[in-house]
């Protein structure tokens, strides 16, 4: 299989996918689930976010108040550093009352010391339990040499790495330099004690609810537990302390964790399930639903584009929303987009007017108005066309849009003189043609009367047997050929009767519905006989006309006899009728051999067929259209054949729904 008909095939598929509507929901669903059910299991549910929140919140809140603290402190350290610069503290007395009243308040400082500019410890304070560090060198302890070293350098605070303190315990030491007079006149130096600086940061409730440890890199400056290495959930922050960067990491303890041990996550699986559920229905409903949607769509666009007129849709206030294929040849050939536009875009200011006051007076009573144009098409020239402009009204009464169709009357106009002149000319030679028609059908009665009775004796073997049975079966023809050729005759009356205007028409009440019922009961055998389906599609409440019973039944069954000649096995013929304040309009359309397009216009002159085909032969003189015309228009009526030659035939018969004519 070739790449090409591989892609084919998808596409195909694909198109397909919006007709499974049980299908693809269902697909859909169960794609849901089990996304929602992999998010739930892969997902922290209400138990573990529950302790997770608090176990962040608590370790936002910690580190903030961890480095507020060593951030206070350094502050702290930092007015010594400015009081020794600016000479405020000028000797080792006021030193050390200044920071006797700074221990008095923080009893995390271990010491707070002045550094000469040679890296020797001079002042100490408290001296009592820090005497070691009495003259001490700090280039020559390795961790503090570091830090000291790089405070001479950049001039700025160094922090140095957790180290042991001598006193016992864990600690870091800062160091301040003193620049005085742009020269690095010395160090204040702070040494902090961690046990006791983190209990005072820490929150109350900190320790019962989690394990605690806080590390510069690798090396751990505080903890409640050795090591959280291969722990999960372990939650962790880094805070900035000088030049060095800690991290706090928290666990949470198995009884935190217990507390928010709860039924809601499974409560929430199973209404997401059930959500999903609902959203597939609904997809279900969404796509039956577009499915209508586009079916009815393409009706309308279908009508729309095939209606030979030029249609335009525009919204209330004039502007262009849709013009069907015929309205853009004549009126924009070069397709520009219409959206937006208006009349004015493409039109001369005065037949823009027109246009526009045609509106005005369609939103203003809300009913279809009817106007001639002469419009101005594309190429230049002017086409007489008959303007019937209607509104769109929701389903609230306003009007949102306005729809017009143009139709081209320019044949008509050129042809209404010459089919006036021709009109006298045609009455006398019509009716010469039908007195001619009604004397000789009437002559050819008389033989024909008498040849269907002598067939009968025959076949009836009234006056004796006869001694041949062909005899009896030539008779048998004899007499359905003369039959088939009287009701011709009928057929040539009738026409002649109408033309003449001698066929009177009875005017009475008639119950439509029936009437159509009737006529379908009565060719259905012949329908089924032939394998054609016949249906009749109506709504139970059609109106009574007033109108000729005899010939509207004539009407329909010559229409439904015509269908079912024309038609074959398989064929479909529908006989549909609908009505509205002024008329009923009856299709019938059928799925039959259809009309030639040369042939649509003289279809329902006297004599003239349907096939011109030597080899489709039917029965009849082709007068059933001609009638069904005539008695159509002595009810003042109007009929429309649409035809496309082998795919069928619709007839439409539109009659007014009440009229006082009495004569055709």
């Amino acid at each position: 299989m070739t790449m090409n008909s591989v892609m084919d095939n998808l596409r195909r598929g694909l198109r397909r996918l919006p007709r499974r509507t049980t299908l693809v929901p269902s697909v859909i669903g169960v794609f849901m689930v089990l996304v929602v059910v992999a998010a739930w299991a892969l997902t922290p549910t209400s138990e573990t976010e529950g302790h997770v929140t608090e176990a962040r919140n608590d370790l936002a809140n910690f580190a903030a108040r961890l480095e507020s603290h060593i951030a206070t402190r350094l502050a702290i350290g930092a007015q010594l550093r400015d009081g020794l610069a600016e000479g405020k503290i000028a000797n080792r007395e006021e030193f050390l009352k200044q920071t006797a009243y700074i221990h008095d308040l923080f009893t995390d400082f271990q010491a707070i010391n002045w550094i000469d500019s040679k890296g020797v410890i001079r002042w100490v304070s408290p001296l009592a339990g820090n005497e070691a560090a009495q003259n001490l060198d700090v280039h020559t302890v390795p961790p503090a040499a570091l830090a000291l070293t790089e405070a001479e350098k950049t001039g700025r605070l160094q922090v140095t790495r957790p180290i042991e303190l001598t006193q016992g315990g864990i600690g870091f030491v800062a160091y301040l330099p003193i620049i005085k007079m742009e020269r690095l006149t010395g160090f204040v130096n702070i040494v902090f004690r961690t046990e006791p600086l983190m209990q005072a940061a820490m929150p109350e409730s900190l320790l019962s609810k989690h394990e605690v440890v806080l590390m510069d890199k690798d090396r751990r400056i505080y903890g409640t537990i050795d090591t959280m290495a291969g722990r999960d959930e372990v939650f962790s922050k880094w805070i900035l302390i000088g030049n060095r960067v800690w991290t706090i990491n928290l666990l949470p303890k198995e009884e935190t964790i217990a507390a928010y041990e709860t039924m809601v996550d499974e409560i929430v699986l199973f209404t997401l399930i059930l959500l999903c559920i609902a959203v597939a229905w609904l997809a279900h409903l969404a796509m039956v639903r577009q499915l209508k949607v586009k079916a009815s769509d393409k009706l309308f666009r279908t009508f729309i584009e095939h209606t030979p007129s030029a249609i335009i849709i525009k919204d209330a206030k004039g502007n262009y929303i849709h013009g069907n294929s015929r309205w853009h040849e004549l009126f924009n050939p070069e397709n520009i987009d219409i959206a937006g536009r208006t009349a004015a875009d493409f039109f001369p200011n005065a037949y823009s007017k027109e246009v526009q006051e045609q509106e005005r007076r369609t939103l203003e009573s809300k009913e279809m108005t009817e106007y001639e144009y002469l419009s101005p098409v594309a190429d230049g020239g002017i086409m007489p066309t008959l303007g019937h402009m209607f509104p769109i009204i929701d389903d609230h009464g306003s009007v949102t849009a306005i729809g017009c169709t143009l139709t081209d009357i320019s044949s008509n106009k050129k042809t209404e003189q010459a089919l006036r002149d021709a009109l006298l000319k045609a009455e006398e030679a019509n009716q010469s043609k039908s007195k001619f028609l009604a004397t000789m059908s009437h002559e050819l009665r008389t033989p024909l009367n008498a040849i269907i009775g002598f067939s009968e004796i025959l076949t009836g073997q009234y006056l004796g047997p006869v001694g041949n049975h062909k005899y009896i079966e030539y008779a048998k023809d004899i007499n359905h050929s003369g039959r088939h050729l009287l009701a011709l005759i009928d057929e040539v009356l009738d026409i002649s009767a109408i033309e003449l205007g001698k066929r009177q028409m009875v005017m009475e009440p008639v119950a439509l519905l029936d009437l159509l019922s009737s006529c379908v009961k009565s060719v259905r055998q012949r329908a089924r006989s032939q394998g054609v389906m016949l249906t009749l599609v109506a709504d139970a409440s059609l109106p009574v006309i007033s109108a000729d019973e005899t010939a509207i039944r004539q009407i329909f069954l010559n229409l439904l006899t015509n269908a079912i000649k024309f038609s074959h096995s398989g064929d479909k013929i529908t006989l549909s009728a609908e009505a509205d304040d002024d008329k009923v309009v009856i299709v019938v359309a059928d799925t039959g051999d259809g009309i030639r397009k040369e042939q649509l216009p003289k279809i329902t002159d006297p004599f003239v067929k349907g096939h011109s085909n030597s080899l489709i032969t039917h029965e009849g003189a082709g007068l059933g259209l001609s009638i069904v015309q005539s008695f159509v228009a002595a009810h003042e009526g109007t009929l429309n054949i649409e035809s496309e030659f082998g795919y069928g035939t619709r007839v439409t018969v539109s009659l007014p729904r009440d009229r006082s004519r009495q004569v055709a």
